[in-house]
Protein backbone atom coordinates (compact mmCIF):
# COMPACT_ATOMS: atom_id res chain seq x y z
CA UNK A 1 0.00 0.00 0.00
CA UNK A 2 2.75 2.16 0.13
CA UNK A 3 3.55 2.23 -3.54
CA UNK A 4 3.12 6.23 -4.43
CA UNK A 5 0.58 5.96 -7.06
CA UNK A 6 -1.71 4.47 -4.59
CA UNK A 7 -0.60 6.99 -1.60
CA UNK A 8 -1.50 9.67 -4.62
CA UNK A 9 -5.07 8.32 -5.47
CA UNK A 10 -5.83 7.56 -1.92
CA UNK A 11 -4.86 11.30 -0.98
CA UNK A 12 -6.73 12.25 -3.73
CA UNK A 13 -9.85 10.89 -1.96
CA UNK A 14 -9.35 12.31 1.38
CA UNK A 15 -8.61 15.84 -0.70
CA UNK A 16 -12.42 15.18 -2.27
CA UNK A 17 -13.67 14.38 1.17
CA UNK A 18 -12.17 17.85 2.67
CA UNK A 19 -13.57 19.32 -0.12
CA UNK A 20 -17.38 18.12 0.79
CA UNK A 21 -16.83 18.66 4.41
CA UNK A 22 -15.70 22.63 3.43
CA UNK A 23 -18.91 23.00 1.44
CA UNK A 24 -21.51 21.43 4.60
CA UNK A 25 -22.47 23.43 6.98
CA UNK A 26 -21.92 21.59 9.86
CA UNK A 27 -22.23 21.78 13.66
CA UNK A 28 -18.87 21.84 14.84
CA UNK A 29 -19.70 20.09 18.32
CA UNK A 30 -21.27 17.65 15.53
CA UNK A 31 -18.44 16.72 13.99
CA UNK A 32 -15.99 14.69 16.62
CA UNK A 33 -16.07 11.26 14.38
CA UNK A 34 -15.32 13.34 11.69
CA UNK A 35 -12.27 15.20 13.11
CA UNK A 36 -10.97 11.79 15.22
CA UNK A 37 -11.10 10.48 11.47
CA UNK A 38 -9.61 12.76 9.77
CA UNK A 39 -6.71 13.65 11.99
CA UNK A 40 -6.17 9.34 11.58
CA UNK A 41 -5.98 9.88 8.26
CA UNK A 42 -4.15 13.25 7.62
CA UNK A 43 -1.36 11.70 9.84
CA UNK A 44 -1.07 8.67 8.01
CA UNK A 45 -1.38 10.76 4.59
CA UNK A 46 2.26 12.80 6.20
CA UNK A 47 3.72 8.78 6.62
CA UNK A 48 2.91 7.45 3.52
CA UNK A 49 1.12 5.11 5.37
CA UNK A 50 -2.39 5.80 4.17
CA UNK A 51 -4.55 2.68 3.92
CA UNK A 52 -8.15 2.06 1.92
CA UNK A 53 -10.03 1.48 5.50
CA UNK A 54 -8.79 4.84 6.89
CA UNK A 55 -10.00 6.64 3.83
CA UNK A 56 -13.13 4.70 4.32
CA UNK A 57 -13.85 5.62 7.71
CA UNK A 58 -13.62 9.50 6.66
CA UNK A 59 -16.16 8.89 4.09
CA UNK A 60 -18.14 7.23 6.55
CA UNK A 61 -17.93 10.06 9.07
CA UNK A 62 -18.79 12.85 6.54
CA UNK A 63 -21.85 10.74 5.44
CA UNK A 64 -22.92 10.69 9.48
CA UNK A 65 -22.89 14.64 9.01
Amino acid sequence: MNDPITQNRLSMRLERYLSDYAHKNIDPLSSKEWDAAWHVADVARTDNSLTPELVDDVRIALDKL
